[in-house]
């Protein structure tokens, strides 16, 4: 049977993962702020922002200026609030050249069109600008299904489509024990289904560092 209710806005996921809805909490988030250097003032971006749980963590461990774009309504009303707004992330609401670093944390897997979604993270990132991306990696087809992960595509073609938008690869890191430390934790909390999704032995999760190509 067809889920109404897609998997991030269930309670059953912020059961498991808690307010950042993702494997492994902050653990890649900091890896991939320590990793570029994030320092008091930069402007970033979280796409995908859902809760609001790392715009405020960028705010307040990093002293970022840090904003959040999440398209759910749901989503924001149940979040934190501060600095988001509604939008899609392949249409961002912000002039080019506006940030010096872009979170995407297990969301691009659902980007109707990844490519697109790259070439607008391009577009509102300053020369030099980081792109920060994780997210489900195996060999499904972005046709086949709404699901991550059924539209999470391999590893190397990510790599290729993001150096294909105007990225040079800084950082690639497997942390696929991430996830399936997730599927394990949706599995004792009742949701059996859902583990059975993350835990697929084809799937794996990763981080990538990208830094936008100097104009």
């Amino acid at each position: 049977m067809v889920q109404s209710v897609p998997l991030w806005e269930q309670p059953l996921l912020r059961l498991a993962a808690g307010d950042t809805l993702r494997p492994g909490g902050f653990t890649i988030t900091d890896r991939a702020a320590d990793f570029v250097g994030l320092a008091p003032g930069w402007p970033v971006l979280d796409v995908g922002s859902g809760l609001g749980a790392t715009v405020e963590r960028l705010r307040a461990r990093y002293g970022a200026m840090a904003h959040g774009v999440e398209p759910s309504w749901t989503q924001l009303k149940r979040g934190r609030g501060t600095g988001q707004v509604q939008a899609w992330g392949d249409d961002l609401p912000f002039l080019s050249s506006s940030f010096r670093a872009l979170f995407c944390e297990c969301v691009l897997s659902l980007f109707p069109d990844a490519e697109q979604g790259l070439a607008e993270f391009n577009r509102v990132l300053q020369p030099g600008a980081f792109l920060l991306l994780s997210d489900l990696c195996g060999h499904g087809d972005p046709a086949g299904g709404t699901s991550c992960a059924v539209r999470a595509l391999p590893r190397a073609q990510t790599e290729a489509i993001v150096e294909a938008a105007g990225f040079r690869l800084l950082l690639v890191e497997d942390h696929s024990r991430l996830l399936h430390q997730l599927a394990a934790r949706l599995l004792f909390a009742g949701g059996e289904e859902q583990a059975c999704n993350c835990g697929q032995p084809q799937l794996g999760y990763y981080l990538l560092v990208g830094q936008k190509k100097e104009e």
